[in-house]
Protein backbone atom coordinates (compact mmCIF):
# COMPACT_ATOMS: atom_id res chain seq x y z
CA UNK A 1 0.00 0.00 0.00
CA UNK A 2 1.21 3.37 -0.70
CA UNK A 3 2.04 5.69 2.23
CA UNK A 4 -0.58 8.76 2.56
CA UNK A 5 1.92 10.99 3.07
CA UNK A 6 5.27 11.40 1.27
CA UNK A 7 8.18 10.19 3.04
CA UNK A 8 10.48 12.57 1.53
CA UNK A 9 8.14 15.25 1.58
CA UNK A 10 7.53 14.97 5.12
CA UNK A 11 12.00 14.46 6.17
CA UNK A 12 12.32 17.99 4.40
CA UNK A 13 9.55 19.57 5.85
CA UNK A 14 10.53 18.00 9.71
CA UNK A 15 14.14 19.21 8.40
CA UNK A 16 13.10 22.70 8.05
CA UNK A 17 10.88 22.76 11.07
CA UNK A 18 13.22 22.25 12.95
CA UNK A 19 15.88 24.84 11.68
CA UNK A 20 13.62 27.12 12.01
CA UNK A 21 13.12 26.45 15.52
CA UNK A 22 17.29 26.66 16.29
CA UNK A 23 17.14 30.09 14.79
CA UNK A 24 14.45 30.87 17.46
CA UNK A 25 15.65 32.86 20.23
CA UNK A 26 15.53 31.04 23.67
CA UNK A 27 12.48 30.58 25.92
CA UNK A 28 12.66 32.66 29.32
CA UNK A 29 14.08 30.61 32.44
CA UNK A 30 11.89 31.59 35.32
CA UNK A 31 14.30 29.31 37.84
CA UNK A 32 17.08 31.28 36.97
CA UNK A 33 15.71 34.54 37.50
CA UNK A 34 14.11 33.65 40.80
CA UNK A 35 17.34 31.95 42.06
CA UNK A 36 19.06 35.53 41.20
CA UNK A 37 16.40 37.73 42.99
CA UNK A 38 16.93 35.55 46.14
CA UNK A 39 20.52 36.60 46.07
CA UNK A 40 19.94 40.46 44.98
CA UNK A 41 17.21 40.94 47.86
CA UNK A 42 18.69 38.47 50.62
CA UNK A 43 18.45 40.11 53.48
CA UNK A 44 14.33 41.25 53.10
CA UNK A 45 13.17 44.39 53.05
CA UNK A 46 12.26 46.82 50.63
CA UNK A 47 10.49 45.56 47.26
CA UNK A 48 12.22 45.25 43.73
CA UNK A 49 11.04 47.52 40.37
CA UNK A 50 10.28 44.68 37.22
CA UNK A 51 10.54 47.46 34.13
CA UNK A 52 9.84 46.19 30.64
CA UNK A 53 10.25 49.17 27.86
CA UNK A 54 8.46 49.45 24.49
CA UNK A 55 6.16 46.74 25.70
CA UNK A 56 2.39 45.38 25.49
CA UNK A 57 -0.08 42.58 25.91
CA UNK A 58 -1.01 40.74 23.32
CA UNK A 59 -4.43 38.52 22.74
CA UNK A 60 -3.14 35.99 24.72
CA UNK A 61 -2.08 37.13 27.81
CA UNK A 62 2.07 37.27 26.75
CA UNK A 63 4.04 40.53 27.03
CA UNK A 64 5.64 41.24 23.97
CA UNK A 65 7.69 44.09 22.48
CA UNK A 66 5.16 46.58 20.80
CA UNK A 67 6.74 46.95 17.45
CA UNK A 68 6.44 43.27 16.96
CA UNK A 69 2.01 43.51 17.26
CA UNK A 70 2.58 46.42 14.78
CA UNK A 71 5.24 48.47 13.00
CA UNK A 72 3.60 51.65 14.07
CA UNK A 73 3.12 50.66 17.87
CA UNK A 74 5.65 52.37 19.95
CA UNK A 75 4.36 50.25 23.31
CA UNK A 76 5.04 51.80 26.67
CA UNK A 77 7.33 51.17 29.98
CA UNK A 78 5.56 48.80 32.18
CA UNK A 79 6.52 48.58 35.74
CA UNK A 80 5.61 47.34 38.59
CA UNK A 81 6.93 46.44 42.36
CA UNK A 82 7.39 42.98 44.15
CA UNK A 83 7.96 41.47 47.04
CA UNK A 84 6.69 37.82 46.29
CA UNK A 85 9.18 36.50 44.33
CA UNK A 86 6.86 33.83 42.74
CA UNK A 87 4.38 36.23 41.70
CA UNK A 88 7.37 38.22 39.86
CA UNK A 89 8.88 34.98 38.22
CA UNK A 90 5.04 34.02 36.84
CA UNK A 91 5.17 37.28 35.14
CA UNK A 92 8.88 36.01 33.44
CA UNK A 93 6.39 32.97 31.97
CA UNK A 94 4.62 35.46 29.91
CA UNK A 95 7.44 36.70 27.94
CA UNK A 96 8.39 37.23 24.61
CA UNK A 97 11.07 38.73 22.46
CA UNK A 98 10.98 41.33 25.44
CA UNK A 99 14.11 42.49 27.69
CA UNK A 100 13.14 42.28 31.34
CA UNK A 101 14.87 45.15 33.92
CA UNK A 102 15.02 45.32 37.93
CA UNK A 103 16.47 47.46 40.21
CA UNK A 104 19.72 46.29 41.86
CA UNK A 105 19.15 48.06 45.00
CA UNK A 106 16.15 47.36 47.43
CA UNK A 107 13.28 49.79 46.91
CA UNK A 108 11.01 51.59 49.51
CA UNK A 109 8.14 49.46 49.87
CA UNK A 110 5.92 52.37 49.45
CA UNK A 111 6.15 52.12 45.84
CA UNK A 112 4.10 48.85 45.92
CA UNK A 113 1.09 51.19 46.35
CA UNK A 114 1.77 52.57 42.68
CA UNK A 115 1.78 48.97 40.86
CA UNK A 116 1.11 46.59 43.50
CA UNK A 117 3.03 42.59 42.24
CA UNK A 118 1.28 43.76 38.32
CA UNK A 119 2.64 45.62 35.61
CA UNK A 120 1.08 48.38 34.35
CA UNK A 121 2.06 51.44 32.25
CA UNK A 122 4.38 53.79 34.31
CA UNK A 123 4.17 57.71 34.59
CA UNK A 124 7.14 56.87 37.42
CA UNK A 125 9.60 54.80 37.84
CA UNK A 126 11.70 54.01 41.11
CA UNK A 127 14.07 57.44 42.05
CA UNK A 128 17.46 57.42 43.55
CA UNK A 129 16.17 58.98 46.50
CA UNK A 130 13.71 55.83 46.52
CA UNK A 131 16.26 53.52 47.39
CA UNK A 132 16.90 51.79 50.76
CA UNK A 133 21.03 51.18 50.70
CA UNK A 134 23.37 50.91 48.87
CA UNK A 135 23.69 46.58 48.47
CA UNK A 136 25.48 46.40 44.83
CA UNK A 137 28.04 47.98 43.37
CA UNK A 138 27.37 47.29 39.25
CA UNK A 139 29.98 46.81 36.40
CA UNK A 140 28.14 46.39 33.16
CA UNK A 141 31.03 45.09 30.62
CA UNK A 142 30.02 45.60 27.12
CA UNK A 143 31.10 45.47 23.60
CA UNK A 144 31.89 48.47 21.75
CA UNK A 145 29.20 48.38 18.27
CA UNK A 146 26.62 50.06 16.71
CA UNK A 147 23.78 50.71 18.98
CA UNK A 148 20.36 48.83 19.28
CA UNK A 149 22.18 45.64 18.13
CA UNK A 150 23.08 42.61 19.52
CA UNK A 151 26.53 41.24 19.91
CA UNK A 152 28.54 39.12 17.57
CA UNK A 153 29.60 35.60 19.53
CA UNK A 154 33.23 37.27 19.13
CA UNK A 155 32.25 40.31 20.68
CA UNK A 156 30.43 38.61 23.82
CA UNK A 157 33.71 36.53 24.18
CA UNK A 158 35.79 39.91 24.53
CA UNK A 159 33.58 40.95 26.59
CA UNK A 160 33.54 37.81 28.99
CA UNK A 161 37.06 37.35 28.81
CA UNK A 162 37.48 41.19 30.80
CA UNK A 163 35.04 40.45 33.23
CA UNK A 164 36.88 36.68 33.89
CA UNK A 165 39.79 39.14 33.92
CA UNK A 166 38.59 41.51 36.60
CA UNK A 167 38.15 38.22 38.47
CA UNK A 168 41.36 36.80 38.67
CA UNK A 169 42.70 40.25 38.91
CA UNK A 170 40.59 41.05 41.94
CA UNK A 171 40.07 37.77 44.45
CA UNK A 172 38.91 39.75 47.31
CA UNK A 173 36.13 41.23 44.86
CA UNK A 174 35.23 37.77 43.13
CA UNK A 175 34.55 36.29 46.49
CA UNK A 176 32.10 39.10 47.25
CA UNK A 177 30.45 38.85 43.58
CA UNK A 178 27.89 37.73 41.59
CA UNK A 179 28.76 37.66 37.85
CA UNK A 180 27.64 36.29 34.74
CA UNK A 181 25.86 37.49 30.87
CA UNK A 182 24.01 40.63 30.04
CA UNK A 183 23.07 38.62 26.95
CA UNK A 184 25.37 40.83 24.42
CA UNK A 185 28.71 41.71 27.02
CA UNK A 186 28.63 40.59 30.75
CA UNK A 187 28.08 41.52 34.24
CA UNK A 188 29.57 41.70 38.24
CA UNK A 189 27.60 43.06 40.99
CA UNK A 190 29.95 43.08 44.15
CA UNK A 191 28.42 42.84 47.45
CA UNK A 192 28.50 46.37 49.64
CA UNK A 193 27.87 46.07 53.42
CA UNK A 194 23.92 47.96 52.80
CA UNK A 195 25.65 51.75 52.67
CA UNK A 196 23.43 54.31 53.53
CA UNK A 197 22.46 55.97 50.44
CA UNK A 198 23.95 59.33 51.00
CA UNK A 199 26.37 61.41 49.01
CA UNK A 200 29.26 59.85 50.88
CA UNK A 201 28.63 56.33 49.97
CA UNK A 202 27.49 57.23 46.26
CA UNK A 203 30.69 59.11 45.58
CA UNK A 204 32.86 55.97 46.69
CA UNK A 205 30.75 53.67 44.46
CA UNK A 206 31.07 56.05 41.34
CA UNK A 207 34.82 56.30 42.29
CA UNK A 208 35.29 52.39 42.41
CA UNK A 209 33.38 51.78 38.63
CA UNK A 210 35.71 54.67 37.70
CA UNK A 211 38.76 53.12 38.93
CA UNK A 212 38.37 50.08 36.76
CA UNK A 213 37.09 51.63 33.71
CA UNK A 214 40.53 53.50 33.66
CA UNK A 215 41.71 49.54 33.79
CA UNK A 216 39.96 47.73 31.95
CA UNK A 217 38.28 49.53 29.30
CA UNK A 218 39.72 49.90 25.68
CA UNK A 219 38.62 50.19 22.40
CA UNK A 220 37.13 47.03 22.10
CA UNK A 221 35.20 46.48 25.70
CA UNK A 222 34.08 49.51 27.87
CA UNK A 223 33.44 49.05 31.51
CA UNK A 224 30.16 51.66 31.35
CA UNK A 225 30.41 54.38 34.21
CA UNK A 226 27.00 55.01 34.36
CA UNK A 227 25.88 52.30 36.32
CA UNK A 228 26.59 53.91 39.62
CA UNK A 229 23.19 55.48 40.00
CA UNK A 230 20.92 54.03 43.40
CA UNK A 231 18.29 52.90 40.97
CA UNK A 232 19.92 51.29 38.49
CA UNK A 233 18.35 48.79 36.47
CA UNK A 234 20.09 45.14 34.97
CA UNK A 235 18.68 42.78 32.70
CA UNK A 236 16.98 40.23 34.40
CA UNK A 237 19.29 36.60 34.20
CA UNK A 238 16.53 33.77 32.69
CA UNK A 239 15.33 36.82 30.63
CA UNK A 240 15.91 37.39 26.70
CA UNK A 241 18.34 40.69 26.01
CA UNK A 242 16.33 41.49 22.64
CA UNK A 243 18.23 44.35 20.66
CA UNK A 244 17.03 45.00 17.38
CA UNK A 245 16.28 42.24 14.91
CA UNK A 246 16.86 38.60 16.06
CA UNK A 247 19.92 37.51 13.16
CA UNK A 248 22.38 34.37 12.87
CA UNK A 249 25.43 36.74 13.16
CA UNK A 250 23.19 38.77 16.23
CA UNK A 251 21.50 36.81 18.02
CA UNK A 252 18.89 37.24 21.11
CA UNK A 253 20.26 35.67 23.95
CA UNK A 254 19.45 35.14 27.55
CA UNK A 255 20.85 37.46 30.37
CA UNK A 256 22.20 34.49 32.96
CA UNK A 257 23.98 33.81 36.45
CA UNK A 258 27.11 32.07 35.65
CA UNK A 259 28.92 32.70 39.38
CA UNK A 260 28.34 33.25 42.83
CA UNK A 261 31.31 34.04 44.95
CA UNK A 262 31.17 32.62 48.46
CA UNK A 263 30.68 35.67 50.43
CA UNK A 264 27.78 36.98 47.69
CA UNK A 265 25.39 33.70 48.91
CA UNK A 266 24.17 34.42 52.46
CA UNK A 267 22.26 31.17 52.38
CA UNK A 268 25.12 28.88 51.86
CA UNK A 269 27.16 31.03 54.91
CA UNK A 270 24.04 30.30 57.17
CA UNK A 271 24.44 26.43 56.26
CA UNK A 272 28.25 26.78 57.12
Amino acid sequence: MKPSVDLTEAAVGLQRSLRRASELPPGPDPKQARRFLELLRHPGGGCTELRLLGAAWDARGRLRRASDLSPAFAGSTLAGWFEDLDRLCGLVLRLSGVSAYVTINPVRRDLLARSDHRLSRARHTTRDEDILCLRWLYLDIDPIRPAEISSTEEELCAAVCRRDAILHDHPELAASALWGRSGNGAWILVRLPDYPNDPHHRSLVAEAVRVLDRDYSDSSVRIDPATVNPARLIGLPGTLKAKGSHRPERPWRLATLEGIGPRADPLKQANQ
